[in-house]
Parts: structure tokens; C-alpha cells; sequence
């Protein structure tokens, strides 16, 4: 299982690396990058190689009660070469026939490998870890509709269009508010129910959770829509799940210190990361909600580059390698892996303060930071840096519940 979340970590390596390369290429020109094919390719092979496989994973695993049935091997290779073969497309094509065939095969086979998840689910707590998982599949499933809708839309020569990127967005929104925040949800749950402590979110909390995902799609119209009912409906959303953030923080905070003696040292301040930055997610949408914040918001790009970020890096990825670390897929004794984390965490932090901080100037018409794109080429750079000293690192095998 710890060799499947290599490969998928191997993903974010080749993602990092060329991220750190679209930084430099606003300080230098790169002739051999078309920014726009190489942004594809970066996405893609973050979001669908690193996070849907690593996600898969830790959802397998189960805390090594889990296991990789031979169909299910066969479908992450099959996940994993449809990956490679976005990310070496993109940067030539574009979108084109190899990069468009692989990005199907990969949402088919996502489909099928969802489907074991599934049943695997079926032996978990009802009302508990089982229900968030389902509604994490359902949001991932929901959010599939935003890319099967783009056919048409081309089709009718509507490409560029307000709907386009509409339908863009609802992909986009389902995937970073549905199905990741809700694993997220069900691993930390999981986690909990087999190590003894009570952390089950009540029916309403959940129901807040949800309405709340559902109506926040709103705040990615109200940009180029600034319709009052589109910023009603806003308004609404992000008062649920204020609500919502609220009532789960309650509970968390309840099982704070029993839970605090539970995770190694790092995994703590992974945890910690990733909960600052679900915090943070809400506050941003919260504030969003303000008409002219929102129009700052999606027009100013450091500020969507740092809202993205803050979901991918700063939520997902910390969680996922606190559940690696937490059941002994890499040992924090050795030096290598410490300064992996150290130079991973400070290349997430330093670029999400660059980016907001050089937004606030923007907005406030104070221009830009001296050498800051420097600055944020570097901070890119210590991520792969951090990950490519993680996988040198060899694992070794815990002993207890956490080996697997």
C-alpha cells in the first residue's frame, strides 16, 4: 500500500517541479515552456495523479485493515499511466487527442476505482465515517458533470463564453469542496473510530456540511454574475457553513488533547496545518460573500492561486502525509524525511503568505513587492525539493496497528 502512495507521491514531484518552473518563468524566459499546455499538465497531474490517487489510497488502507485486491492494482496502474501520459501531453498539445483520451480514461477507471471504495466502506460506521465517505464519492461523482458538459458546450460554439467557464468552475468547486473535503472528513473520522475516541458529526452538522458545498458554487458565478440572488445565495451558504465550522470545531475541540497524544510530532504539526487551512478556507469564503471582496477575489490571480493552493497543499497534502507518517509509511528519526517536511511545510507556508500578501498590494493599488517573484520561485522550489528528499528516504515498517 506504502508503494502505491510513492507513486502517487512521485506525481506531486513531477507537479512541483513544474510549478517551480512557472515561477521562473516570470523572472526569465524559458524557451522550451508554453505556459498555459505546461499549466495543464501541472494541474492535472496534481490534482488526478497526487491527490485522487493518494486519497484512494489512504481510503484503502484502512489503517492496515485494508488491503489492494488484484483488480484494484490493476486500476491504479491503469489511473497511474493515464496520469504519465497527461502529464507528458499537456506540455506538447494542449488539450489535444492524447491529453483529452487520457484525461477520459482516467475519469472512467477513477469511476471504477471508486466503486471498490465503496464497497469497502459498506463494514465502516453508519452514521459516522462510512456516510462522509459516500458523500465525498457523490460529490466527486456530481462534479464529473461540469467536464461532460464542456462537449456540448464547444459543440454549440460557446467556448469562451460565461458558461463555459461555468461549467469549468462546478468541476473545480465539487472537486475542492465535495469529494476532497468530505475524504478529509471521513479519514479523520475513520481515524477515530479505530482507535476508540467518539468523533462523530451529528445529522445536522453533516447536513450543514453539505447544503452549504452545494450553494457556495454560487460564489464562482457571482464574479461575472453580481446578480442579488446570486450574492443572496451566498450569503446563505457561507452563514451554513460558518455554522457548520463552528459545530465541528466544538467537537474537535472536546478530543483535542486525548487525540494530541496519539500522532508523532510531525504528523501534529501536519495536522495542524491542515486544520489552519480548512479554518482559513472558510473565512475566505465567508468574506467573499462581501460583493466587492468577491469581485477582488476572482479577479486578482494571486488570490485564486492562493485559495487553490490552500486546498491542495495546505489542506489535503499535509493530511495525507500525516497519515503516513502516523501509520509508519516514513519514520521522522531520520534526518532525511525531517528536513523533507521541514522544506515541504515552509515552501506551503511561504508561498500561500506570498501570494495573499502580494494580492492585498494589488488591491490596494501598492504595486509589487521587490524581488517577489523571486521569492515565490523559491518557496515553489522547496516543495519538490522536500518531496524528492521524502522519496530518497527509505521507509521502514512500524510495528502495531500502524504498520501496513
Amino acid at each position: 500500500m506504502s508503494r502505491w502512495f510513492r507513486i502517487a507521491l512521485l506525481n506531486l514531484l513531477a507537479a512541483g517541479i513544474i510549478g517551480a518552473l512557472l515561477r521562473v518563468v516570470y523572472i526569465t524566459e524559458l524557451p522550451f515552456i508554453r505556459f498555459r499546455p505546461w499549466l495543464h499538465g501541472h494541474s492535472h497531474t496534481a490534482l488526478l495523479g497526487w491527490l485522487f490517487i493518494g486519497v484512494a489510497v489512504v481510503l484503502l488502507h484502512d489503517g492496515g485493515r485494508g488491503g489492494l485486491s488484484r483488480g484494484v492494482r490493476w486500476l491504479l496502474t491503469g489511473l497511474q499511466a493515464a496520469v504519465a501520459a497527461m502529464l507528458i501531453s499537456f506540455p506538447l498539445q494542449g488539450y489535444g487527442a492524447v491529453s483529452i483520451t487520457a484525461s477520459t480514461v482516467h475519469l472512467v477507471l477513477a469511476f471504477a476505482l471508486l466503486r471498490h471504495i465503496w464497497h469497502a466502506s459498506a463494514e465502516w460506521p453508519a452514521a459516522g465515517s462510512r456516510l462522509l465517505a459516500r458523500i465525498a464519492m457523490a460529490m466527486f461523482g456530481l462534479s464529473t458533470l461540469g467536464i461532460l458538459a464542456i462537449g456540448p458546450i464547444i459543440a454549440l460554439g460557446l467556448q469562451g463564453k460565461e458558461i463555459y467557464y461555468w461549467s469549468v468552475q462546478f468541476f473545480l468547486h465539487f472537486q475542492f469542496n465535495g469529494w476532497f473535503w468530505f475524504a478529509a472528513m471521513a479519514i479523520g473520522a475513520r481515524w477515530a473510530e479505530r482507535t476508540g475516541f467518539s468523533l462523530r458529526l451529528d445529522a445536522l452538522t453533516i447536513l450543514l456540511w453539505v447544503v452549504s458545498a452545494v450553494l457556495t458554487y454560487a460564489l464562482a458565478i457571482a464574479w461575472s454574475e453580481p446578480h442579488p440572488g446570486v450574492f443572496a445565495t451566498v450569503s446563505v451558504a457561507v452563514a451554513l457553513q460558518a455554522w457548520a465550522a463552528v459545530r465541528t470545531l466544538r467537537m474537535l475541540q472536546r478530543l483535542r488533547s486525548q487525540a494530541y497524544e496519539r500522532f508523532p510530532p510531525w504528523a501534529r504539526i501536519l495536522i495542524g496545518v491542515a486544520l489552519v487551512s480548512m479554518a482559513m478556507k472558510v473565512l475566505v469564503q465567508a468574506a467573499v460573500a462581501v460583493p466587492a471582496v468577491a469581485v477582488m477575489a476572482f479577479t486578482i490571480r494571486h488570490y485564486v492561486m492562493g485559495f487553490i493552493h490552500m486546498n491542495t497543499l495546505g489542506t489535503m497534502t499535509t493530511l495525507l502525509l500525516a497519515y503516513a507518517i502516523t501509520y509508519g509509511w516514513w519514520t521522522t528519526d531520520r534526518p532525511m524525511v525531517r528536513a523533507g517536511l521541514f522544506l515541504l511545510v515552509a515552501g506551503i507556508i511561504g508561498s500561500e503568505l506570498l501570494l495573499f500578501a502580494q494580492g492585498t498590494l494589488f488591491w490596494a493599488g501598492w504595486g509589487m513587492m521587490p524581488g517577489h517573484y523571486w521569492h515565490l520561485a523559491i518557496a515553489s522550489a522547496l516543495m519538490p525539493a522536500g518531496v524528492a528528499l521524502l522519496l530518497a528516504a527509505r521507509s521502514r515498517r512500524s510495528t502495531g496497528t500502524a504498520a501496513s
